[in-house]
C-alpha cells in the first residue's frame, strides 16, 4: 500500500489542481471571479516555479478585478524584477506606492531595482523613508548597506554595517556583510578583527568561529584556522560545514587520517552531500587504502554520475592494483564528460602502454600534449614511464622535447640531467644540471628526487657548490 501523502504533498497537489482550472479558464476566455486568497496562492505556486510568464497572466487578469490593489501591482513590478525588466518594474513599483505610499514591501523592492540601475541616491532615498515606518530599522541598515555595494560604494557600504551593528550588537548577518565587504577591499587583517571582537562578546556564536576559521585558512593560519573550526564544533556538533572544511584543511595539510576522520563525521550529519563522499574516498586514496577509495568513489557515482573527478578516482585506484584493463574501463567514462582533458589522456596513455597496446598509448600522449603542450608534468610523467621500463633513450628524448618546448623549466632540465647521469651520459648530464643551475639554482634538490645517488658524486656536488 503506498505511502499517504504528507501535508506538503497534498497543498503541491490542491494548488496544482487549482492552477490547471485557472489556466483553462483563462484559456477560454471566460469570465469569472478570482478572490484574492486565491491569487496569493496561486502567486506563490507559480513563483516557487520559477513560472513568471504565468505568474503574469495571473496577475493581469487579477488587476481588472481590482485595479487599486496596491500589492497587485507590487507582484507585477517583482515579476519584472526577477526577469531582469528593471525599468518595466520600476513603473510597477511606482504604481504600487501611489496607491500605498508606506508601502514596506514596495519601498524595499524599489530600492533593490533603483540599486540595479545605479540610482545609488535614489535608491538610498527609498529605504531612507522606509526606515521610518519599518518595524525593524536595523534591516533597513543592512539592506542600505547592500545597496551600497551593489552600487560599488565601498565606504558608504561599510558605515551602514557598522551603523547596523552598533544599534543590534548581537546582528549576525550585519557581521558577515561587513566581514566580506573588508576581505573583499583586501583589508584581511580588518576583517578578522571584526570577527574576533565579536567573539569576544559573543563566544558561542558558532558560525562566527566557522567563518574565521574560513578566513584564517584563506590567510595561511592554519593551526589557527583548526583551532577555530573545533571552537565552531564544540558548541555546535552537528555544525556539518564545519566538519567538512575542517577535513579539507587536513586534506591541504597531507593529515590524511585526521582528514579522514573529519569527513566521515560530516557524513554522518548528511549522508547525500556527494562531495563529502568524494573526499572520504581521496582520503582513503591518499592512505593507499584503494579499496575502500573505490568503494566510495562508487557510492559518489550513484548520486552524481557526471562527476567526472569520481571516474578518475575510480581509474586511479584500479591503476595503482595493476588492473589497468578496468582503470581504462573507468577513465574512459571521465573522458566521456571531458573529452578534453590532458590529465585523462594521458592516465589512458599510461595504462594502455602498461598493457602493450603502444599505438593506442602514444595516441593518447600525443591528444594530452596538443592539449597542454606547455603542462610540464606530462612530458615528466612519460619519461618517468619509459624509464621504469629501462628506456632510457626514450625517456631522455622525451624530456629533450619538453625543454624544446619550455626552454625555461628548471625542472626538465634537472629530470633530464638526472636521466643521463643514470644512463651513463654524465658529460651531457653536467650540461643540463649547468643549464638547470643558471635557470632556477633553487629547484636543485629535483635532481636528487630522481637520482638521489648523485648526492655522492662529487663532480656534481661541487658544480651546485658554485652557483650557491
Amino acid at each position: 500500500m503506498p505511502d499517504a501523502f504528507n501535508h506538503n504533498d497534498y497543498e503541491d497537489h490542491r494548488l496544482k489542481k487549482i492552477a490547471e482550472e485557472f489556466e483553462d479558464r483563462l484559456e477560454k476566455e471566460e469570465l469569472f471571479f478570482i478572490d484574492l486568497v486565491q491569487v496569493d496562492e496561486l502567486y506563490q505556486y507559480y513563483s516557487t516555479n520559477g513560472e513568471w510568464n504565468r505568474a503574469r497572466g495571473l496577475i493581469r487578469f487579477a488587476i481588472h478585478t481590482y485595479p487599486t490593489n496596491s500589492g497587485l501591482y507590487l507582484k507585477s513590478a517583482q515579476i519584472d524584477f526577477e526577469q531582469k525588466k528593471h525599468k518595466e518594474a520600476l513603473v510597477g513599483v511606482e504604481h504600487a506606492l501611489s496607491l500605498s505610499p508606506t508601502s514596506p514591501d514596495a519601498l524595499f523592492l524599489q530600492s533593490e531595482i533603483l540599486s540595479r540601475l545605479d540610482r545609488y541616491e535614489e535608491a538610498i532615498e527609498s529605504l531612507a523613508r522606509l526606515r521610518i515606518y519599518a518595524d525593524d530599522p536595523v534591516e533597513v541598515l543592512l539592506q542600505m548597506g547592500n545597496v551600497a555595494q551593489i552600487c560599488r560604494r565601498p565606504k558608504e557600504s561599510e558605515a551602514y554595517y557598522r551603523e547596523a551593528l552598533k544599534l543590534n550588537p548581537r546582528y549576525e548577518e550585519a557581521l558577515f556583510e561587513l566581514a566580506f565587504l573588508l576581505e573583499s577591499e583586501e583589508k584581511t587583517e580588518a576583517s578578522v578583527q571584526v570577527y574576533e571582537g565579536y567573539l569576544e562578546e559573543y563566544p558561542y556564536a558558532s558560525k562566527v568561529w566557522y567563518n574565521l576559521g574560513n578566513l584564517y585558512r584563506k590567510m595561511g593560519k592554519y593551526e589557527q584556522s583548526l583551532d577555530a573550526y573545533d571552537f565552531a564544533i564544540v558548541i555546535r556538533d552537528e555544525f556539518h560545514s564545519a566538519h567538512h572544511n575542517k577535513g579539507l584543511l587536513l586534506l591541504d595539510l597531507e593529515k590524511y587520517e585526521e582528514a579522514l576522520q573529519a569527513f566521515l563525521h560530516a557524513h554522518g550529519l548528511n549522508k547525500d552531500d556527494v562531495h563529502t563522499l568524494y573526499y572520504i574516498a581521496e582520503c582513503y586514496e591518499q592512505l593507499e587504502s584503494y579499496h575502500d577509495a573505490t568503494r566510495y568513489y562508487l557510492k559518489v557515482s550513484k548520486l552524481d554520475p557526471d562527476y567526472v573527478d569520481v571516474w578518475i578516482g575510480i581509474g586511479f585506484c584500479l591503476e595503482k592494483r595493476e588492473k589497468y584493463l578496468e582503470a581504462i574501463h573507468y577513465y574512459k567514462k571521465a573522458l566521456n564528460l571531458d573529452s578534453d582533458s590532458s590529465d585523462i589522456h594521458l592516465a589512458l596513455a599510461i595504462c594502455e602502454f602498461k598493457l602493450g597496446h603502444r599505438f593506442n598509448a602514444y595516441e593518447h600522449l600525443e591528444r594530452a600534449i596538443s592539449l597542454k603542450p606547455f603542462e610540464v608534468s606530462i612530458w615528466q610523467d612519460w619519461a618517468q614511464l619509459l624509464f621504469d621500463y629501462d628506456n632510457y633513450t626514450g625517456a631522455i628524448t622525451y624530456l629533450e622535447e619538453g625543454i624544446k618546448r619550455n626552454p625555461t623549466a628548471s625542472e626538465l632540465y634537472y629530470h633530464c640531467a638526472a636521466y643521463c647521469y643514470e644512463a651513463g651520459l654524465d658529460e651531457k648530464g653536467l650540461t643540463y644540471l649547468e643549464n638547470a643551475l643558471l635557470i632556477d639554482y633553487h629547484n636543485h634538490y629535483m635532481l636528487f628526487h630522481h637520482a638521489p645517488g648523485l648526492r655522492q658524486d662529487p663532480d656534481v656536488m661541487e658544480l651546485i657548490e658554485q652557483y650557491r
